[in-house]
């Protein structure tokens, strides 16, 4: 036997079509941004097909490889606030707001799902894990086999009241269990329980929020949302069920009940019995049993246990707030410690990790490529690349080159993907920071340098890691501290002398519909002269360094705090062949004008004298 790539099912080897799912080598619906066939998860999973795709869940047919058994995943994809581009598995939000509320909402169905994990090996509940994994979140559920409930009761068969509760004891165990930890399953019902025929083998179809479907085991507040929903809600639905059990007919909906139907009950039903079910399935949810425990006591004939008296209101409210404050200070203390303790420590200590990796080149002109190649055969290395990076490329492909600025502790590995987004907030295994990993513009040619050389990094305030010593490049000072700029790619070793540093826009806003264009990778002679030339009005200091149309230069962007998506950049110049990489330091001169976007000026509440003076360079 084999196994269906699509839906996972054993299917005969010579199976052309699959007898479960229909697959026949192409999926009847192809829907955008889902995980491809094959993906592993959680290094247990095996995606197959897309088994679903709602508006915030996908779900996927899958193969746990430790329990050797079919399982469907269900992946946080929010279409409002996320997409995933083709081929990728990290998703990416289409905004910082987006971020945010995702950030939140995967927060909280992790914390949510953990729980249900956790109760689920100890009832019918049918959830097997639940982990975060591509910048999103996942959880796993069985597929089970059997039929529903709803083929053992009802349709006019009547079972004993104690067959009922016998039957039914597996769903009480499982309600009562999530309401100890103060959940509840909101969708109960003979449709969601299985059944191998003779007992029940598992609860499904648990929904967060609960979704209401308007049938006869749906509690009235369920169509109110799940802020009026509780265990009580719960309490409704398993009254339905053994009422259904016990009388062979489902029983009327809450509306149709409201208008005056009523509840019927065969002949010589057991009074206290009856009573407790018509308890249960109270219009009134304060009328109701509160807890599925309360209802299971009276199932039994046991009273219920005495309720300290309620605390009064103030004292709730002082201890809400207090809880409230305490669970604020954990969370700020949580989140203070990951972003100015644990992340800096890793981002510190990969980078020293990926710099050791850096093989010296060999001097006894042995071929280093056979080790190499032996050591990673599935590696499909460029030609002429430098050995000295091959540990770097095996690890990601997407290494380009590394930059060196020693006297600011700038010394990273500089990646290049196929956009300028995908190295923002993850590094070079592919692993979510929000120190990204500096990376070359996506159009930069590497094998022969461009005209413009761009490379991207973040300015981290709070530990100056990544570009944020770049802000020490402001005065003179900072740049007879660190004159010279070292730039590796897989193909030569480059030297730039520092020409100028500049504070520009992102956003047009910010400078009267204008943003200054020094995101280009070539130019012809004159225009790159050109904008040599608005360059010298923006830096902030002369260098003494010169440029001329020959050359080639680098460009480093980073954010700064100069007012609203404002960017620090700094320009080198290419060392030239023969020239020394030496610097006369007496020809650095402060501008004492230099130009700025209008929001420098309006940030400052200063005139702009460069209002009426528009670029030489247009590109």
């Amino acid at each position: 036997m084999k196994r269906c790539i699509f839906c996972l099912s054993e299917c005969p080897d010579s199976a052309k079509v699959c007898p479960s799912c229909g697959f026949n080598g192409v999926p009847e619906k192809s829907y955008e941004g889902c995980l491809p066939l094959g993906t592993r998860l959680n290094g247990r999973y095996v995606l197959g097909g897309v088994c679903s795709k709602g508006k915030t869940f996908t779900v996927y047919y899958a193969f746990d490889s430790q329990t050797r058994s079919r399982v469907k995943i269900s992946e946080y994809l929010k279409e409002s606030l996320m997409y995933r581009l083709k081929d990728e598995l990290i998703i990416k939000y289409y905004d910082d707001a987006c971020r945010a509320k995702g950030d939140r909402e995967i927060s909280a169905f992790y914390s949510h799902y953990v729980k249900l994990c956790g109760v689920s090996k100890s009832c019918a509940l049918d959830f097997i894990d639940c982990f975060a994994e591509n910048s999103t979140f996942y959880f796993v559920c069985a597929v089970n086999s059997g039929t529903p409930l709803s083929s053992l009761i009802g349709n006019g068969r009547a079972i004993p009241l104690k067959k009922a509760l016998s039957l039914l004891s597996p769903v009480i165990d499982c309600a009562e269990k999530l309401s100890s930890i103060g959940k509840w399953h909101g969708s109960l019902s003979p449709y969601t329980i299985i059944t191998d025929g003779e007992k029940i083998t598992a609860v499904t179809g648990y929904s967060y929020p609960p979704k209401s479907l308007y049938s006869p085991f749906d509690a009235p507040e369920k169509q109110l949302g799940a802020r009026q929903c509780g265990s009580f809600t719960d309490v409704y639905a398993i009254g339905a069920m053994l009422y259904e059990a016990a009388t062979g007919f489902i029983p009327p909906n809450a509306a149709e009940r409201d208008k005056g139907r009523q509840l019927k009950f065969p002949q010589g039903f057991p009074q206290r019995e009856r009573t407790v079910i018509e308890k249960a399935l109270s219009l009134n949810k304060d009328e109701r049993y509160q807890t599925v425990a309360e209802f299971s006591a009276a199932l039994r004939g046991e009273k219920p246990k005495e309720k300290k008296a309620a605390p009064p209101r103030s004292e709730i409210i002082r201890r809400c707030v207090l809880a409230l404050a305490v669970i604020c200070l954990i969370f700020s203390a949580g989140v203070l410690i990951n972003n100015y303790v644990i992340e800096p420590l890793k981002e510190e200590r990969q980078a020293s990790e990926l710099e050791n990796l850096i093989q010296p080149t060999q001097q006894n002109g042995a071929d280093p490529w056979q080790s190499i190649k032996e050591k990673h055969p599935d590696t499909d290395f460029p030609a002429n690349m430098n050995p000295s990076f091959a540990e770097l490329y095996a690890i990601n492909p997407e290494f380009a080159g590394w930059i060196s600025i020693p006297s600011l502790d700038i010394s990273y590995s500089v990646l290049q993907a196929e956009d300028n987004k995908k190295y923002l907030r993850r590094d070079i295994y592919g692993k979510s920071t929000s120190y990204g990993v500096p990376f070359f513009d996506y159009h930069n040619s590497l094998t022969e340098l461009d005209r413009n050389t761009i490379i991207y990094g973040h300015n981290m305030r709070h530990d100056d890691k990544i570009f944020g010593t770049l802000e020490q490049y402001r005065t003179v000072d900072g740049f007879k501290k660190a004159p010279l700029i070292g730039m590796s790619t897989l193909y030569g070793d480059y030297t730039f002398k520092v020409y100028a540093v500049f504070i520009t826009n992102s956003m047009p806003s910010d400078d009267n519909g204008h943003i200054f264009n020094y995101i280009f990778t070539n130019a012809a002679n004159n225009q790159f002269m050109n904008y040599v030339r608005e360059i010298d009005k923006r830096k902030l200091y002369s260098t003494g360094v010169d440029i001329n149309e020959n050359d080639k230069i680098i460009t480093l962007s980073t954010c700064c705090y100069d007012f609203d998506d404002a960017r620090l950049v700094v320009v080198g110049r290419l060392l030239r062949e023969g020239e020394s990489a030496d610097i006369d330091f007496s020809l650095a001169r402060k501008n004492e004008n230099p130009k700025f976007p209008q929001a420098y000026y309006d940030k400052n509440r200063t005139a702009n004298p460069y209002a009426n003076d528009p670029d030489e360079f247009n590109y």
